[in-house]
């Protein structure tokens, strides 16, 4: 059954925070076709805020400058959740990163758990980054650090 709140949980704070696979979704406003991507680079701030960093070139980035509607879906403690939100531009584009990213905070609205009745995540997806792994933890650094300095 379905679970509504208007912040995250303390156990969904924990679990957002540069690590989890989480899928946003947008809608472009003039053909209303929706734009999904999938990020890790996605902190909770606390349990009202989420920031999240994408290219600087990511159409995302146009889309939500037009309309901030914002949807994050992903699998953690045991379940799934959809939190959705709206969207501000921090940093359109970031200068001293070694990715020039966009930097993005969500004012979440709504959590809802959308696991079907009587289902259980049993185990959470996994994913490695298969770029070079000194570069992996300076990156995850650089944008944990930025997007908590907002």
């Amino acid at each position: 059954m379905s679970k509504v709140s208007n912040e995250l949980s303390s156990e969904l704070v924990k679990q957002l925070q540069g690590q989890t696979v989480v899928f946003v979704n947008v809608v472009e406003p003039e053909s209303k076709q929706v734009y999904t991507s999938a990020l890790s680079w996605v902190y909770a701030i606390d349990a009202k805020t989420i920031r999240f960093a994408v290219d600087t070139k990511s159409e995302m980035v146009n889309i939500l400058e037009k309309d901030p509607q914002i949807s994050f879906s992903f699998i953690g403690n045991e379940s799934a959740y959809a939190v959705s939100g709206k969207a501000t531009v921090k940093v359109r584009k970031t200068d001293n990163l070694t990715l020039k990213m966009a930097l993005l905070e969500v004012e979440v609205q709504e959590v809802r758990d959308i696991m079907f009745y009587g289902g259980k995540i049993v185990q959470e997806p996994t994913f490695v980054k298969t770029y070079n792994a000194d570069l992996v933890v300076k990156l995850d650094n650089e944008m944990k650090e930025a997007l908590y300095a907002l």
